[in-house]
């Protein structure tokens, strides 16, 4: 499946032109970026926060601008690794010096430790530059990316050339197109550096060292080490941690995409990183005379698991168990070694599971081993809930409540075993189990509560509910979201029979009334979508869609009554999901009509600061 995020002319913004020229021009645009193997499940977010110097300040509408490209990053980001940017605000940046300080000046001003990335825009080139280096700059493990603005005069220059003669506002759209997919990729080349993505050879990724309108992605082994990368951020990893993983993970097979000076270069700089944390590191759990023998077990192994998933022959098959073999048996020198040690029976564990699953007695020995080594450890816990969620929810829930048992005895570490609780039960899907973790970690106050209510209100799980077990929540969310997917590209008559095998699975779930009604509305069925909105509704007022929906159905009545009724269901809907984007921007039309500009008002400024970026009018 190819997941194509439609940018050229549509639903990103900037002037719309008429649909008999669209295909004409779509043609002198640059590519549309892609996902090729969209990623499934709730995105998580990452804030950013972007400050803007006295150049680019000085350029037309450049707030909205840098609002769309990184939005159009994020629906790129969103498919690929699962990951949504969220804007933190915008800051103004008093700097006039060379650009080429600007990434130094940049962490100065801002040490980004409450936001994934700082992003700093600079003043544009004197010319039209497809070198990356001349376009923006970032570090390998940073935090700080920092792009330069738009050439606007030396780039429509250079472009002139491969146009033909357009009207104006033709010459406007394009030229537009190529501004804000430039201005993306060079942003998404930057955050990827910063991530351990390595420059690529072939032009028309993303992550190759020259700028080309023909980009349209990444490479599945950049992809590979993105995902790694920003998953482990966003849990809180250490650098170490990070960049030890990610040379596990390009050194498990050569691959000749890479370029080779900067896989050299990024290979070296990661095993610095390495080097320097283990120096300093007290690392209680495997003695320091162990820790490159563990690493090289892990790295012996991983390639193992690897190649075991991608055998194509009894030959590569063969390869693979001999690599695994390999890995364990220094792996039980280590043991013999450091009979006592409970780290790498752990691992033991986990290589063990990884290789036969959790009905593999010899795994689970290992890991009951472990376990006994170090009686108030949860880590073992939580290594076997993860080989069972694929299989037996019950015995995972079963380890993870052991897990939590444990956590509160901890004596160090106890925010980080709770968070590592809170993302297993967040993998499994269950929004009843996440909650119990949690508020037993006691951390309400958290960005996990907010999306959890999202989750249960755009997709009608309302809590306590009967229709669905906390184990089958995940399934039934994925079940709703899938439905509206299919709805939202037009493939109707199999959104009919998602909604009926939803509904025959978990009878009552109001999550599939909202999306019958939202199949209803588009095609202009008003009285049946009117039911089904109410449906839902009755089932579970907080059901955030079907109240957006009943709004939408609302204002299509133009008396003051039909107005009053949509402004209440909308309010309603932003007051239990306040992401859903879509009801702030109804309601606003809402309020125009009423000609309640007050409430507009408000809505606008409350909009700029939930969103970071104006309300469109």
């Amino acid at each position: 499946m190819r997941w194509a995020l439609v940018c050229f002319l549509i639903a990103c913004g900037g002037s719309q032109i008429q649909t008999r020229n669209a295909a004409d021009l779509s043609k002198l645009g640059p590519a549309t970026l892609e996902a090729l193997q969209p990623k499934e499940g709730e995105p998580r977010s990452a804030k950013i926060r972007v400050y803007v110097d006295p150049g680019i300040r000085a350029l037309p509408q450049w707030k909205e601008k840098i609002t769309e490209q990184i939005d159009y990053a994020s629906q790129l980001l969103t498919p690929l690794v699962g990951v949504q940017l969220k804007l933190d605000g915008f800051k103004d940046w008093a700097r006039t010096g060379d650009p080429t300080d600007a990434l130094a000046e940049l962490k100065q001003a801002d040490p980004a430790k409450d936001v994934t990335w700082v992003i700093g825009y600079v003043t544009p080139n004197d010319v039209a530059s497809s070198a990356m280096v001349a376009l923006g700059s970032a570090e390998l493990l940073g935090h700080h990316v920092v792009v330069r603005g738009w050439a606007e005069k030396q780039e429509a220059d250079a472009l002139a050339e491969k146009l033909p003669d357009l009207k104006p506002a033709e010459r406007n759209e394009v030229l537009a197109a190529h501004e804000r997919h430039k201005q993306t990729v060079v942003l998404l080349h930057m955050l990827a550096k910063t991530l351990g993505a390595i420059d690529e050879a072939d032009p028309a990724w993303i992550q190759s060292p020259a700028y080309s309108p023909k980009q349209a992605g990444f490479s599945d082994r950049n992809r590979e080490l993105l995902q790694l990368a920003i998953d482990a951020r966003l849990s809180e990893a250490d650098d170490k941690d990070i960049a030890h993983d990610l040379l596990e993970k390009i050194d498990k097979e050569n691959w000749g995409g890479w370029v080779a000076s900067d896989k050299d270069d990024v290979t070296v700089k990661l095993r610095s990183v390495v080097t320097a944390g283990k120096a300093n590191e007290a690392a209680p759990d495997v003695p320091m005379a162990a820790v490159e023998q563990i690493d090289r077990v892990k790295a012996m192994s991983n390639a193992g698991l690897s190649h075991l998933a991608g055998a194509k022959t009894p030959q590569d098959k063969q390869k693979a168990e001999q690599e695994l073999a390999n890995a364990m048996t220094e792996l039980e020198n280590l043991l013999t070694a450091y009979p006592g040690n409970a780290t790498i029976y752990s691992y033991k564990c986990e290589l063990l599971l990884a290789r036969s699953g959790p009905t593999d007695k010899t795994a689970r020995a290992a890991c009951t081993r472990a376990g006994e080594l170090a009686p108030g450890d949860p880590h073992t816990h939580f290594i076997v809930a993860q080989a069972l969620a694929k299989t037996d929810i019950a015995g995972a829930r079963a380890e993870l409540k052991a897990a939590a048992g444990k956590i509160g005895q901890l004596k160090a570490g106890q925010a980080d075993a709770w968070r590592r609780l809170i993302a297993v039960y967040q993998g499994l899907g269950s929004l009843t189990w996440t909650e119990e973790a949690v508020t037993q970690a006691k951390l309400e106050k958290d960005d996990i509560t907010p999306q959890i209510q999202s989750d249960r209100a755009r997709y009608g799980v309302p809590r306590g509910a009967k229709f669905v077990k906390p184990e089958q929540e995940g399934e039934l969310v994925a079940a709703v979201r899938g439905a509206l997917s299919l709805v939202y590209s037009n493939r109707y008559a199999e959104a009919s029979k998602a909604i009926a095998a939803g509904e025959k699975k978990w009878p009552g779930a109001p999550g599939f009334d909202a999306v019958r009604c939202d199949l209803a509305l588009r095609q202009t069925q008003l009285d049946p979508a009117r039911a089904a909105c109410s449906k839902a509704l009755a089932t579970d007022p907080n059901e955030s869609w079907a109240l957006y929906l009943s709004g939408v159905i609302a204002l299509k009545d133009t008396s003051a009554n039909g107005t009053k009724l949509g402004i209440d269901r909308l309010r309603k809907a932003i007051e239990v999901d306040p992401d859903l984007g879509q009801a702030w921007r109804t309601l606003a039309k809402a309020y125009a009509r009423a000609k309640d500009q007050p409430a507009l008002d408000k809505l606008a400024a409350d909009y700029a600061q939930k969103f970071g970026s104006p309300l469109p009018q």
